[in-house]
């Protein structure tokens, strides 16, 4: 069942940015902080106006994880805005690979797992820079789905947020992002690319799944970053200011 998620923010160039604030904890007795972190599609076709919301909300850390092609034919309209910090953190892109050597992961659970197991070099880069900002942060990919969708996961893992809500907000994606999906879906049928539809899914037991191989695998998000390089006090800080 999908719980009650935040919805996007209303922004005329984007419409799956999302904030991961205002979601209790397990034990009902906390909820993650408002203003701290938020999710994103692209940033490439955000307005003037849209900036300036951005702008508003104190975001001041901008980490966009598209491939350098993806950047390169849609920059992101805040790689330059005064203010904010804009890295670039490449995250490597299976779902493309797979495409051009007929190959695909049997379903995006076992993506999101290639990515947990094969990027941590990436994820400790990541969770660094969000501890280095003081105010708050975006991140993003293209459609705020995939590669957005796992890091959300681990931030609301790590603060004690339920599976079931984890999986409720990484699934309200698809219908965020329908006509954009739609798009994408065509375009490779022109080019007499058979894409299965779960690529441009976001099901619920796809998180389940990724969630159960966090758990087996390496304990939880807090162990997983441990793994990535994070000390203990970084994590703790990270969730100190991430949950009240």
């Amino acid at each position: 069942m999908i719980q009650k998620v935040n919805k996007p923010i209303q922004l005329s160039g984007a419409k799956n940015v999302r904030e991961l604030g205002g979601y209790s904890t397990k034990d009902g007795k906390r909820v993650t902080r408002k203003g701290v972190f938020l999710r994103g599609d692209g940033t490439h076709a955000l307005t003037p106006e849209d900036i300036d919301i951005i702008a508003k909300m104190g975001v001041t850390l901008v980490v966009d994880m598209r491939s350098p092609d993806e950047i390169k034919q849609y920059p992101s309209r805040l790689s330059s805005v005064k203010g904010v910090d804009y890295k670039n953190v490449v995250m490597f892109d299976s779902l493309n690979s797979s495409l051009s050597k007929d190959h695909l992961p049997n379903s995006m659970a076992e993506l999101y797992c290639l990515l947990l197991s094969g990027c941590k070099q990436q994820y400790g880069r990541i969770f660094r820079l969000f501890l280095n900002n003081r105010s708050a942060s975006l991140f993003h990919c293209t459609a705020g789905k995939d590669r957005t969708g796992v890091v959300a996961m681990l931030l609301l893992q790590l603060a004690g947020v339920p599976d079931s809500m984890i999986a409720s907000d990484y699934s309200v994606s698809e219908q965020n992002t329908k006509g954009m999906f739609d798009k994408q879906h065509e375009q490779y049928r022109k080019q007499g690319i058979e894409v299965p539809d779960f690529v441009f899914r976001s099901r619920a037991e796809d998180m389940y799944k990724t969630l159960k191989y966090l758990y087996s695998k390496y304990g939880g998000a807090a162990e997983y970053l441990r793994e990535c390089g994070l000390a203990l006090d970084e994590i703790d800080e990270l969730i100190t200011r991430f949950v009240e």
